[in-house]
């Protein structure tokens, strides 16, 4: 008995704090094999064979579309993400609470519908000359795109009587995209 611990003094002595972290990592890999790898391997012998136990089924593939009928699904998907001349009213109601929302006075607007020819879509421009403080206006105009988005700022000038005025006045010109059908 003596021996044996003798022996494995000089053999810890020997194997060094490099060799004990050596063979404590060697244990672990092996309870970790045996607890979880081992177990596993009996399960994946059997999914294998009920897998070749089953007959091949042919897979089928939907039609390939040529590149006009794929073409024309993408352009009529496209053009339903734009609301129809029926939404126009619901459109103008938004584009007029937003600008209450930043407190703009909005004097007399334009607006007129463009239709160009063979086109699926049609241009609705609004003009509207606002007054307010900067920072409303442009909150105003970013709110706007970001809660219409078949609608673009085409145009805007922007006035100041004096430098130190707090108080501006802008035409916007806005249009918005519509479907002629729905």
């Amino acid at each position: 008995m003596i021996e044996i611990q003798w022996q494995m003094r000089r053999m810890l002595r020997r194997l060094g704090v490099v060799g004990l972290s050596g063979l404590a990592l060697l244990l672990l890999a092996l309870a970790i094999f045996l607890a979880g790898v081992a177990p596993m391997q009996g399960r994946v012998d059997a999914l294998r064979k009920q897998l070749a136990a089953r007959p091949i089924q042919q897979l089928t593939t939907p039609p390939a579309l040529s590149p006009e009928q794929s073409l024309a699904g993408d352009l009529d998907m496209f053009q339903q993400r734009f609301p129809t001349v029926e939404k126009l009213s619901d459109q103008l109601d938004t584009l007029f609470q937003l600008a209450d929302q930043y407190e703009l006075t909005i004097d007399k607007g334009e607006y007129a519908l463009n239709e160009r020819q063979g086109g699926a879509l049609r241009r609705f421009e609004v003009t509207l000359p606002v007054s307010g403080t900067y920072p409303h206006i442009r909150g105003f105009v970013l709110h706007v795109l970001d809660k219409l988005p078949a609608t673009a700022l085409a145009d805007v000038v922007l006035e100041r009587e004096k430098i130190a005025e707090g108080r501006a006045k802008a035409t916007l010109r806005f249009v918005m995209f519509v479907r002629k059908h729905a």
